[in-house]
C-alpha cells in the first residue's frame, strides 16, 4: 500500500502520481466468500459496482463478513476517491461520492486517493480521460482478456495538474455532469416503464394479470 504523499506544487507542473495521491489496492474477497464468509458483514466495492463513472451507493453492494472490521476498515473510500479497476476485462473508473463512504475496496480495485493539494474530481477526470486513459492501458498485463493493472506502476506515472482554482472548477464541472447524467438515466427509465404499461394495457386490457 502506497501511503507517501508528497506536498508538491501544482500548476501544469509534473509530477508522480504517488507525490500527488496515495495509491493501494483493496482486501481480497471472492464473490462466494459473500455468502459463507464468517464475521461482521461490510459492504463491498467489486468490478460491477463501478458504472459509467460513478460508484454504486452502499445499500447495492455486495456485503461480505469480516473477522476484523477494524482491519477491514483501513480498505473503507473516502469522498472523491478514485477507482480504478486493478483486475477485469475492462479498464474503469468511479469517483466516490457520499452515498458510497464507508464501503470496503476488494482487491480487484485500485484506490487514487488525492492529497491535500488535490481535488479529487479533477484527478477523476485526467485518469479517465482520452488523454490519460492509453497510458494506463499499456500498464495492464496479462495472457487473456482478464489483464492486471499493478497500483505501483500506476504510481508512477506522471501527471501534470493545473492550478487548485482550475481543479475545483474542473471537479465541480465533474459532478454536475455526473448528476445530468444519473437524472437522464432516472428519467429515461420512468418513461420506458410508463411507456411499457401503456402497450400492455392496449394489448392486453384488464386481462393481462390472467
Amino acid at each position: 500500500m502506497t501511503k507517501r504523499v508528497k506536498t508538491v506544487a501544482v500548476g501544469r507542473s509534473a509530477a508522480r502520481l504517488l507525490d500527488v495521491a496515495e495509491v493501494f489496492a483493496g482486501v481480497g474477497v471472492s464473490r462466494e466468500e459473500t455468502v459463507v464468509r464468517p464475521g461482521e458483514r461490510l459492504p463491498v466495492i467489486g468490478v460491477r459496482d463501478l458504472q459509467d463513472g460513478a460508484v454504486a451507493a452502499r445499500e447495492a453492494l455486495d456485503t461480505v463478513g469480516f473477522s476484523s472490521p477494524s482491519k477491514a476498515a483501513t480498505y473503507a473510500v473516502q469522498v472523491d476517491d478514485v477507482l480504478v479497476t486493478g483486475r477485469g476485462t475492462l479498464l474503469k473508473f468511479g469517483l466516490v461520492g457520499d452515498e458510497t463512504v464507508g464501503a470496503i475496496v476488494s482487491a480487484n480495485i485500485i484506490v487514487v486517493r488525492p492529497g491535500p493539494d488535490v481535488a479529487g474530481g479533477a484527478l477523476f477526470a485526467i485518469l479517465s480521460s482520452d488523454v490519460f486513459r492509453p497510458k494506463i492501458e499499456v500498464l495492464r498485463r496479462g495472457a487473456t482478456t482478464l489483464l492486471s493493472l499493478s497500483p505501483k506502476d500506476l504510481a508512477k506515472l506522471e501527471i501534470k495538474l493545473p492550478s487548485r482554482n482550475e481543479q475545483e472548477r474542473i471537479a465541480a464541472l465533474v459532478k454536475d455532469a455526473q448528476l445530468a447524467y444519473r437524472t437522464a438515466l432516472e428519467a429515461a427509465e420512468i418513461r420506458r416503464s410508463l411507456a411499457r404499461r401503456l402497450i400492455d394495457a392496449r394489448l392486453f386490457g384488464d386481462n393481462q394479470n390472467n
